[in-house]
């Protein structure tokens, strides 16, 4: 987010994206691949020193034969552990983790959206790392571990990190006269509108959770924040956080920079990005994880990517994945050797290899995955500044509940924009201060 927003989708067009991926938790950042059933893998040893089971969405398990899979026997033979790894439909993973551990079973571990493991944590589903994790935190950036960290203790280790940057076509921008990207707010408003014309748009935004969660960047780059420091309070309704809202319901309502068809991006993160693909808008907010599907979709497309313009300082918003031992993990000293071992800077290359996606290491910063693709470089860039949402329980029925019909009401011009964000505040509020 509902980031999902869970995971991130190497080959958008294979597979419909889910509503839930990047965004609700979603955050994830992430593009989740809304696939039924589920696939799994794994083996290695004879389990003389163990077994380990482990659920991931089918974003890193849509088989057997996948990178995670093959990571995870390898970690079975050298360590004679007998480990099952299993993929569920993104849609179901958070669900099935819950029902599961809550009725006494389920795996030793699990890989999920950085936004839900305050959920999980809150539910008393997983155990607490602090102690673990502490040590070597540094290790990773300061939001991935945020993200991992709920009323003060530390529940997963970040494994891969994502962020939205600005992606712009440059053929079309070369026909406008405009030379570069926009750095500023005014710049990128000033763009659109040179942009926009002969059924050509500036920018592209998205419905429902879609529009909420790409709203987070331009508040934190207005200097507001989502939350007071104690989670108990929406302040996304501030001065700071109303101007950002309404200059960004205004590139639709007001500067007709965003086409119409915008309004049905209710689903996936396909139909967010068809337009960009299709050369029909110019610019888009998106995650790294579009560059696999606008490759494949149209190879020819000649694109940019660029940090996200900024007003009173720059900001983008975090998602990715986490490791966390369960409740119900019978070895609680195997389950951490493992998920030790696969965050690790040894094994990055499953991540990097198999699935295109950033790890959330801050040894990443200058590796020569890093600077392979000058696109990847712009996100490898923000990940050490990227925000994390607020590590809330309930996080997804704010941004996927109020925050999206927020924005709902706003687009399709049954609100004000002010009127609708002061409600959507106040309703938050009460969700954030529910027991």
């Amino acid at each position: 987010m509902r980031p999902r927003v869970e995971g991130r989708l190497p080959g958008l067009l294979q597979a419909k994206a889910s509503r839930r991926g990047f965004l609700i938790g979603a955050g994830s950042i992430g593009l989740a691949t809304a696939m039924a059933g589920c696939g799994s893998g794994g083996s290695g040893g004879s389990g003389k020193n163990g077994t380990l089971t482990i659920w991931a969405s089918t974003t890193f398990v849509p088989g057997g034969d996948s990178a995670l899979s093959k990571a995870a026997g390898e970690f079975g033979t050298k360590n004679d552990v007998k480990v099952t790894v299993q993929g569920f439909a993104a849609n179901d993973l958070i669900n099935k983790i819950t029902t599961t551990l809550s009725g006494g079973g389920g795996p030793d571990l699990v890989i999920v959206d950085v936004s839900q493991v305050a959920q999980l944590a809150a539910a008393k589903l997983l155990a607490d790392l602090t102690d673990r994790v502490t040590p070597i935190k540094s290790q990773y950036f300061p939001g991935n571990i945020a993200a991992a960290t709920s009323e003060g203790k530390i529940y997963a280790v970040p494994y891969d990190t994502s962020n939205v940057a600005l992606f712009y076509n440059k053929k079309m921008f070369e026909k406008a006269g405009i030379s570069a990207p926009p750095t500023t707010w005014d710049e990128l408003r000033s763009a659109a509108k040179e942009l926009t014309g002969g059924g050509k748009y500036g920018y592209m935004l998205g419905a429902k959770g879609y529009g909420s969660y790409l709203y987070w960047p331009w508040l934190w780059q207005n200097g507001g924040q989502v939350t007071s420091p104690d989670f108990t309070k929406a302040t996304f309704d501030s001065p700071e956080g109303l101007e950002a809202w309404q200059f960004y319901a205004d590139l639709y309502l007001k500067d007709n920079v965003v086409p119409p068809t915008f309004l049905g991006v209710t689903d996936s993160w396909d139909q967010f990005l068809q337009p960009f693909m299709t050369e029909t808008v110019a610019m888009m907010p998106m995650g790294d994880f579009g560059i696999a599907p606008l490759t494949k979709g149209n190879p020819k497309l000649e694109y940019g990517v660029a940090p996200m313009p900024k007003k009173v300082q720059s900001a983008t918003v975090l998602g990715g994945n986490a490791v966390a031992v369960t409740k119900a993990a019978k070895n609680a000293d195997l389950a951490w050797k493992f998920t030790s071992w696969l965050t690790s800077a040894e094994q990055e290359k499953v991540l990097e290899e198999g699935y295109k996606r950033i790890p959330a290491r801050t040894d990443i910063t200058g590796s020569e995955f890093a600077g392979k693709d000058p696109a990847r470089a712009v996100f490898v860039q923000q990940a050490a500044t990227a925000v994390s949402r607020p590590p809330v329980p309930n996080w997804g029925a704010i941004e996927w509940g109020v925050m999206a019909d927020a924005w709902d009401s706003v687009i399709q011009k049954k609100k004000a924009p002010a009127d609708a964000l002061k409600a959507a505040a106040t309703d938050s509020t009460a969700k954030l201060t529910k027991k």
